[in-house]
């Protein structure tokens, strides 16, 4: 089997990983490969934005009553049957010790610094061929339901089931991130800071709301991320959509903030 070998160069970590889209696709669809467990730890990257988080921000979200992590032995077995399967290549770390995150993720220290963090991202290959497959929705935020979602719903007395017929408006995951490359993750309304807040669990968290509302629209259409797009925390993105007749522009929601300071 062929070694190849972790480099760290400019406070990355890097290896020569050929995995295929069609190669993961195969892969994602075998339960022998990806159990349960392992393709839950995927899906909770990928919901990340750019899908790449720290493991103690995945567990800070998802499971703070736990005391260690369980990502690192999850990717070690997937890694392995991975590789078994494939049956080409293994990875020597720079201990040289075999390497097993860097299979399907990259990863490098929060602002390249080593006593920080480590952050894990997915590697793209898979990231497409989650999407490919349909293994994935780019679910909106609750705060995002008006602009999203119009219904006819026949409903019972409380406590029975409610029957709602729904329109969705299908969102594009790299709109998203390119908004947030490109406008931040501090609101543009009220300039709230969830990291600065909240802490790690909150480090790259923003809402995105497209200036027109995507009802309006008849059929896709193409998204200017700089224009279309704009920042916002939830408390905005709610008053945004607070009006029946009309969403609040921008300058509107900073016209309220202002004249109402106290």
């Amino acid at each position: 089997m062929e070694q190849r070998y972790l480099r760290y160069s400019d406070g990355r970590y890097e290896a020569d990983i050929d995995i295929t889209v069609e190669e993961w696709k195969s892969m994602l669809q075998n339960e022998n490969i990806f159990y349960k467990e392992a393709l839950d730890m995927v899906l909770k990257w990928y919901k990340e934005i750019d899908h790449q988080a720290t493991s103690k921000a995945i567990m800070a979200k998802y499971s703070p009553e736990l005391k260690g992590t369980p990502y690192n032995g999850i990717v070690i077995g997937l890694t392995n049957r991975i590789l078994k399967y494939l049956n080409r290549f293994e990875v020597i770390g720079t201990d040289g010790n075999k390497s097993k995150f860097i299979v399907p993720f990259e990863g490098w220290h929060q602002d390249y610094n080593p006593s920080k963090h480590f952050v894990w991202k997915l590697r793209d290959e898979l990231v497409q061929a989650l999407e490919e497959l349909g293994m994935v929705d780019d679910q909106p935020f609750p705060s995002e339901e008006d602009e999203l979602t119009s219904s006819i719903v026949e409903s019972t007395p409380d406590g029975k089931k409610i029957l709602c017929y729904t329109t969705r408006y299908e969102r594009n995951a790299q709109n998203r991130r390119n908004a947030i490359k490109i406008h931040g993750t501090v609101c543009q309304g009220c300039g709230f800071d969830f990291e600065k807040t909240y802490g790690e669990i909150g480090r790259d968290y923003i809402e995105v709301h497209h200036v027109k509302p995507l009802c309006e629209g008849e059929g896709s259409v193409p998204i200017n991320a700089e224009t279309d797009l704009i920042c916002v925390c939830a408390n905005c993105h709610r008053m945004i959509h607070r009006r029946k007749d009309s969403v609040l522009s921008l300058k509107e929601l900073q016209e309220l903030l202002l004249a109402n300071k106290s």
